[in-house]
């Protein structure tokens, strides 16, 4: 019996090996197109070690939804980012993409939250899998049942061949244009504008839990993020920053909270490493809920057009919401920060003056704070 169980664990194993459904070595019998990775943290280190991407995607999981790529790696383009990732995790992901002599380009969505002087959490087990700990490793690609199941569905996707995965899965990285408005159509009848409103609360209640609630926006990380963008550039690698989209709901929890100052303060200091690509404003994507996901994450196809907005690709829009989308991107540099965040405020006062879903839930979450413990977002939690 000892023996038999010895044998079905060493094929486990060779079988994981052979397959690899993480990438965890470079080892790629079977074409890595047919891999759909799902849990950034235990999979997206080991891409980082394993790939040689000529642009790399970092943020928060508003960048690993948004600009989700199934594969994690495709077309040059690997999105190394991290569910509630901090600015510590992200200083590591850097250093790890750095080390990569193809490196070309660091596209950085950053969050406003990650800069809480109150916030640094660390995970051990992440950075153990950024290291390439072996005992991590091992455990992970080579002797877990999640693994056995990933590598089986992936050996499932291989023998029905490319032409059976999803076009989400094989076209191009960015998406082409007229393959992101065919997705703006084929989701619209699901997502934020369709969620029921006490869900939309539950959902808001963590985002205030976990980001907002004690929020003290930290100088010191945003001195920490200039020199990481200074380090970058003197590689000769091309750093694009941008913050994402958010939802009137995540807005107004910002503005009722009393954070919109350092809102501001956090913009203005991105700028002066900039130039930055701003899309988190009361625009015309924070306007329509149909372009989220939920009350913190965009839908791919809005993200895909954001990078091809950004990386200066072809962004011509095609219907309503490709041209929400292309409204809303707005550059600003240390010269024209001021100028955009008064127009930005202005917006601001105006979404303020009027009763609005988003309003009156925002303020009843704030009149009502849930605990911290256990409210992490469910999307983060990888």
């Amino acid at each position: 019996m000892l023996a038999l169980g010895a044998a079905v664990v060493a094929a486990a194993m060779g079988f994981n090996y052979v397959v690899n459904p993480y990438g965890a070595w470079r080892i790629a019998l079977v074409d890595p197109i047919y891999r759909n990775l799902v849990a950034d943290r235990a999979q997206m280190p080991y891409l980082l070690r394993t790939t040689a991407p000529v642009t790399v995607l970092i943020g928060s999981s508003r960048v690993q939804m948004g600009m989700r790529i199934e594969q994690g790696y495709r077309d040059g383009v690997l999105n190394a980012s991290l569910g509630a990732a901090t600015l510590p995790d992200l200083t590591r992901i850097v250093d790890a993409a750095l080390a990569n002599p193809h490196l070309e380009r660091i596209v950085w969505g950053v969050d406003f939250y990650a800069f809480n002087a109150n916030h640094h959490h660390r995970n051990p087990l992440f950075e153990a899998r950024l290291a390439g700990d072996p005992r991590v490793v091992a455990q992970d690609a080579l002797l877990s049942l999640s693994a056995l199941d990933d590598g089986g569905d992936l050996i499932k996707r291989a023998l029905r061949g490319r032409a059976h995965l999803p076009l989400t899965m094989t076209a191009s990285v960015p998406w082409p244009m007229d393959f992101i408005c065919d997705r703006f159509a084929a989701t619209r009848g699901h997502g934020l504008a369709w969620t029921p409103p006490a869900n939309i609360a539950i959902g808001l209640a963590q985002v205030q839990a976990w980001f907002y609630a004690g929020y003290e926006f930290s100088p010191a990380d945003a001195a920490r993020m200039r020199q990481i963008v200074e380090r970058v550039r003197a590689r000769h690698v091309q750093m694009i920053l941008f913050v994402p989209p958010m939802t009137a709901y995540e807005l107004e929890l910002i503005r009722q909270g009393g954070h919109w100052g350092d809102f501001d303060r956090f913009k203005a200091a991105l700028a002066a490493a900039g130039p930055l690509w701003d899309f988190a404003a009361y625009n015309p994507i924070a306007r329509r809920d149909r372009l989220f996901l939920d009350v913190l994450h965009l839908k791919p196809a809005a993200g895909q057009e954001i990078l091809r907005i950004m990386l200066g690709a072809d962004a011509q829009p095609c219907d309503d919401a490709s041209r929400a989308v292309a409204q809303s991107a707005l550059k600003a540099d240390a010269d024209s920060i001021a100028r955009v965040l008064a127009d930005e405020d202005r917006l601001r006062d105006a979404a303020a003056a009027v009763d609005s879903p988003a309003r009156r839930m925002a303020a009843q979450v704030l009149r009502n704070p849930p605990s911290r413990a256990g409210a992490e977002p469910a999307a983060d939690q990888n």
